[in-house]
């Protein structure tokens, strides 16, 4: 009883975020399009952090390929 109370619980408190959400965008769209423009949400940030990561290293890499292929 008391898991379906807590169940129950955050199913409500989800969809009155998805309501506030929905009207946040009813009311500015606009101003929410420029808010996520100007702030990426942070997994876009690690997953850009990580992509560089990788071309760091496939250059790394390359690098050590020619210059074994040279030697």
């Amino acid at each position: 009883e008391e898991e379906e109370k807590n169940r129950l619980w955050e199913v409500e408190k989800m969809r009155q975020e998805d309501h506030l959400l929905q009207l946040s965008l009813k009311i500015a769209p606009e101003a929410k399009v420029k808010e996520i423009e100007a702030e990426p949400h942070p997994l876009i940030l690690a997953l850009q952090e990580k992509l560089e990561a990788q071309g760091a290293e496939q250059e790394k890499i390359k690098g050590e390929l020619k210059s074994l292929s040279e030697g």
